[in-house]
């Protein structure tokens, strides 16, 4: 009777199908989404899957251009700015595009930014071709709104552009780890200081500056001990097959050591998640500028950019804590994984830092503002990070920096930065 079906109605078993590859693919990602598990959720047998499809590469690839397709229909391109004021128009395509990051419908989106952290060699290369393509389409659309809105150098309108995609990933992940966050505020603050990065390009040009190391994993003194040996493991083997792929037996052969070995450390591996985004955390701050608050007597636009110079240049290397933890964060499950609410501990331990800055600098001037500058700088970092494992750009720390801190402490307190 199935078959039977599927011959009289071939695009409603498509589908189905593709619904059901898209929804598993978002709770699992590449690694865990089977096409076992397809044909369970659609009650197909395996003969109706491989007449539509024929492997998982191509059926998760068609089924993120599904969701986009269905997306991009509901949440259109950016409209041109009908007036001078650049900031309401760039207000009103952040809230158009931008209210879209939750449900199902958003679901293409999620599975891409997965599909970033998982860069194994069982992970095909259709679904991350085909989402590479759309932020392709996507960064040109936004160079060419910003061409339109603003008289600047092909190059800075690109880095604006860059700086737009980049919040558009921050605020999706913002909403995935804060399910209830209000993000108009941080929309009104990103148009505003994405205005003033547009006057500043206008009469500067942002050089580079000082060399900076990358951030290496987690390091160990003399022998390392089986411990360190299975957080290294976890780490490797995630990154490169997401947390559904990483599995027990995976990690204990990455690291050379019995499954007993594993047990003796920790109680299951959840258990040895939280610990491997404990431990890449450490490693990650030490190498970090300290956020201890500051005098008013600051000097934003110095000071500011030396902080996030160090930040920024990690993000080249995927710092192991956020690539795990944003694993933890992405997939769309009815029960957090077990580690998550480590990661989300250790970025609200960023946050509070960040905050602790902005609210030393403020003074009594705006103190309330702090938080809205932390959680900002929060969402473009994130944003940086997908750039760097998607597009890899050629922007320089120092210089990203620069605009960085530009951006997070625009209007009101851009006045008090000198430029």
């Amino acid at each position: 009777m199935v078959e039977k079906t599927l011959r009289e109605h071939p695009h409603g078993s498509r589908q189905m199908i593709l619904e059901a590859a898209l929804r598993l693919a978002a709770e699992r990602g590449y690694v865990g989404t089977t096409m076992a598990l397809v044909r369970r959720a659609t009650g197909l047998p395996p003969s109706s899957l491989y007449w539509h499809f024929s492997n998982k590469d191509q059926l998760l690839a068609e089924a993120l251009e599904h969701g986009y397709s269905r997306w991009h229909r509901i949440a259109p391109r950016w409209q041109p700015t009908p007036s001078r004021d650049l900031r309401e128009g760039l207000l009103a395509n952040l809230r158009r595009t931008t209210s879209y990051t939750r449900g199902a419908k958003a679901d293409w989106w999620r599975m891409g930014l997965m599909l970033a952290l998982e860069s194994g060699p069982t992970v095909g290369d259709g679904p991350r071709e085909r989402f590479l393509q759309i932020r392709t389409q996507t960064l040109a659309d936004f160079e060419r709104w910003w061409s339109g809105a603003v008289d600047l150098p092909a190059a800075h309108t690109q880095t604006l552009a860059r700086l737009t995609l980049a919040a558009h990933d921050g605020l999706f992940i913002l909403v995935q780890t804060e399910e209830y966050a209000d993000i108009d505020p941080l929309r009104q603050r990103l148009a505003d200081g994405l205005v003033e990065l547009a006057d500043h390009l206008a009469t500067h040009v942002p050089t580079p500056g000082p060399e900076i190391m990358d951030v290496q994993p987690p390091t160990y003194a003399g022998d390392i001990s089986s411990r360190e040996k299975l957080v290294a493991a976890a780490l490797e083997v995630a990154a490169e097959s997401g947390y559904e792929g990483a599995s027990i037996s995976r990690i204990c052969a990455a690291a050379g050591l019995p499954a007993s070995s594993l047990y003796w450390h920790f109680a299951n591996k959840g258990d040895l998640f939280s610990a491997a985004v404990d431990d890449s955390y450490r490693a990650w701050s030490r190498a970090q500028s300290s956020w201890r608050p500051p005098g008013t007597d600051v000097d934003w636009s110095t000071d500011l950019p030396l902080l996030l110079t160090p930040l920024v240049a990690s993000l080249r290397r995927l710092p192991p804590f956020l690539r795990i933890g944003l694993m933890l964060v992405l997939p769309k499950r009815p029960e957090p994984l077990p580690g998550r609410d480590r990661f989300l501990a250790v970025r609200s331990q960023s946050r509070d830092d960040f905050a602790g800055w902005f609210r030393g600098a403020l003074g009594d001037d705006g103190p309330e503002h702090a938080d809205e500058m932390a959680a900002l700088l929060l969402v473009i970092a994130d944003g940086l990070l997908f750039a760097e494992a998607l597009e890899r750009p050629d922007m320089p720390p120092a210089a990203t920096a620069d605009l960085l801190a530009r951006l997070v402490a625009a209007t009101p307190f851009h006045t008090q930065i000198s430029h």
